[in-house]
């Protein structure tokens, strides 16, 4: 089944701590059930986006690497 997103953010070889700062601001334009694709190169920003997401009412639907980069599906809850 093909996902769907209100947003999409393709941060790339960004450094910490700016993809989590964009995805957080992102995701708080969003209305609740919205869902956003992130994707980052750097495992560091994986996890940083990760702690965001615990600390957060969002929900990771789903992680996974695609041609060396990093795909995060996002829900805000």
């Amino acid at each position: 089944m093909e996902m769907t997103y209100q947003a999409q953010l393709n941060l790339g070889e960004a450094d910490s701590p700016l993809p989590m700062i964009r995805t957080k601001e992102t995701l708080d334009l969003l209305s609740v059930n919205d869902v956003l694709k992130v994707t980052v190169v750097r495992e560091s920003a994986v996890q940083n986006i990760k702690t965001l997401i615990s600390n957060n009412p969002f929900e990771l639907l789903s992680l996974s690497k695609e041609n060396n980069q990093f795909v995060l599906v996002i829900k805000k809850l």
